[in-house]
């Protein structure tokens, strides 16, 4: 019996040691992965300021993030100095930053505009009122503070203005809140972020990072073609989250993160570095779809925010429960193929029909409706200019930016190009003759874009095949499905639907079609080919499918 239990034991213990040897292989393999595919694809996390205080400003804390980086994929680290009024310890700052060098990776700095000199009157509350002279000089101490440790310096998304004090209010005079903030911002911006960090670091390059409500920047001081211009790099917050609008509102549809992601690339050149997601309030189906959607939208890097948090179990966020662990453990096994992704889609340019959205619009009665068009399966070219080359295009009331557009709209039409625009913009057009023309259709978008996720196909069909039909395509799938014309040769089709989809894809003399990746692993999608007409049978739920194909 002691043999038998000596047996037993053995076994169990032989097992245990070879699986903690796979799991070891694995994150082993992941890493060297990762470091393989640099040139396309970068992962990394931010150590806010208090993961700073809590959780490296000791040996074995240190480890333990570089070890749980490793495991992840994660070939960048970002290391905060302040946030929240506390500044984190230099020393802490330069222990992790020089371990992290040693261990291989590559290291930047951050900075969380939150409570800096005097707090805003109105709004959130926690940003800063731009006016006061506490708020100068404490930018100015944080940011020679940071560019004296760090040679890049990323700036999360808080770098805004709600605030509605006496002196603001004396300072904005006649302007609009928009203009002044906008103004204040993008002077601040130049005078006391980015001057002081290069006056004590002249190897300083800073990045903005804007948030995820691309349709209100403008309201809060987000200047995105001026703040593009004069910082360094741009990057964006592709964190959609969870959503169901059937049961209570919070959370943005997954598209929002290509669309934003695209539309201030174009912005700003070439300057969009990467997108930032994070697991609040986000579960993994959605988690991994934020990771996706920041690919396709050419983001070149992918931050985890941030590392403290992602070591939890569960959080609530905007009444949605997230799972930080789950998520991330999901995305660890998509890597792999958000690299292939990545390789995909670099360098092949969108086709498809245009989408703009003119810098500083308002939204009227359309708010993220770019995001939601996304979701009716249309292949869309996100851009910030009324015209483009590309044969079709959507107009929204964002168009009424510019006092001259029916006079463009005009030359548009007369050019050939099919143009769709919607129910709104059509019925504030100053020359309502335009809707007469043969290449116009109405779109009849109704009053609140969240309402394009309850469309049938029917009510769609008509919108794709009007504006398809220049390019020789036709498209025929559910709505929640996106639809994505990369270069000559490829397609990507995701289904954000909780069930399998069909889709079909009419091409111009196609000869030959197959799959070139599918995401996750264990997804699936038929694909068959019946003269020019592809489809894809199955897809099964939240599963991306790419294929490649080829014409006479």
């Amino acid at each position: 019996m002691m043999m038998k239990n000596l047996l037993q034991k053995s076994a169990v213990i032989g097992i245990t040691v070879a699986l903690l040897s796979s799991v070891s292989s694995y994150a082993q393999s992941l890493w060297k992965t990762a470091l393989n595919n640099k040139d396309v694809l970068v992962l990394s996390t931010l150590f806010t300021a208090q993961d700073c205080r809590d959780k490296i400003n000791t040996a074995e804390g240190l480890d333990a993030a570089v070890k749980w980086c490793k495991e992840t994929g994660l070939t960048r680290v970002f290391i905060e100095s302040f946030r929240g009024g506390y500044y984190a310890e230099k020393e802490t700052l330069v222990n992790a930053r020089d371990r992290f060098r040693k261990e291989g990776f590559d290291v930047a700095g951050c900075v969380t505009t939150v409570r800096v000199g005097k707090n805003g009157v109105g709004g959130w509350g926690m940003t800063p009122c731009y006016t006061h002279e506490s708020t100068v000089k404490e930018f100015e101490k944080i940011f020679e503070y940071t560019a004296s440790i760090f040679d890049l310096i990323m700036i999360d998304d808080f770098l805004f203005t709600e605030c509605t004090c006496e002196d603001c209010i004396a300072a904005k005079g006649d302007l609009t809140w928009a203009k002044f903030r906008s103004d204040l911002l993008v002077k601040f911006s130049n005078d006391h972020i980015i001057r002081p960090a290069k006056r004590v670091n002249p190897k300083a390059e800073i990045i903005i990072k804007y948030p995820l409500w691309y349709d209100y920047f403008h309201e809060r001081g987000y200047e995105v073609v001026r703040e593009s211009m004069d910082y360094d790099y741009t990057w964006v917050g592709t964190e959609t989250r969870d959503y169901n609008f059937d049961i209570k509102p919070g959370g943005t549809v997954q598209y929002n993160a290509f669309f934003i992601m695209r539309w201030l690339d174009g912005i700003g050149a070439g300057k969009a570095g990467g997108g930032w997601i994070d697991a609040l309030g986000t579960t993994p189906k959605y988690y991994v779809e934020q990771a996706r959607q920041t690919v396709l939208g050419n983001g070149r890097e992918i931050m985890l925010f941030h590392y403290g948090s992602l070591q939890t179990n569960s959080n609530t966020y905007d009444g949605w429960d997230g799972t930080p662990i789950a998520d991330v453990d999901a995305l660890k096994k998509e890597i792999p193929l958000l690299f292939d992704l990545a390789r995909l889609v670099r360098g092949k340019a969108l086709k498809g029909i245009y989408l703009p959205k003119l810098p500083n619009s308002e939204p009227i009665k359309e708010p993220y409706i770019f995001s939601y068009l996304g979701m009716l399966g249309l292949p869309l070219i996100p851009g910030h200019e009324l015209t483009s080359s590309d044969p079709s295009v959507i107009y929204t009331t964002h168009a009424l930016k510019d006092p001259s557009f029916s006079s463009k709209l005009y030359s548009v039409l007369n050019s050939g190009k099919q143009v769709a625009v919607t129910e709104e913009l059509a019925n504030r057009l100053s020359d309502q003759t335009l809707l007469e023309n043969k290449n116009l259709m109405v779109f009849k978008s109704g009053d609140d874009p969240k309402k394009f996720l309850k469309m049938t196909k029917e009510e769609i069909q008509p919108l794709r095949d009007r504006l398809l039909a220049p390019l020789g395509i036709k498209f025929n799938a559910p709505v929640k499905v996106s639809f994505y014309l990369l270069g000559d040769s490829h397609i990507v089709i995701e289904n954000f639907n909780d069930e399998p989809v069909d889709a079909t894809i009419e091409l111009p003399k196609v000869t030959d079609a197959r799959q070139a990746l599918l995401i996750p692993s264990g997804g699936k999608a038929a694909l068959s080919k019946n003269g020019n007409v592809v489809t894809l049978k199955g897809i099964s739920p939240r599963t991306l499918v790419a294929f490649e194909y080829r014409q006479q």
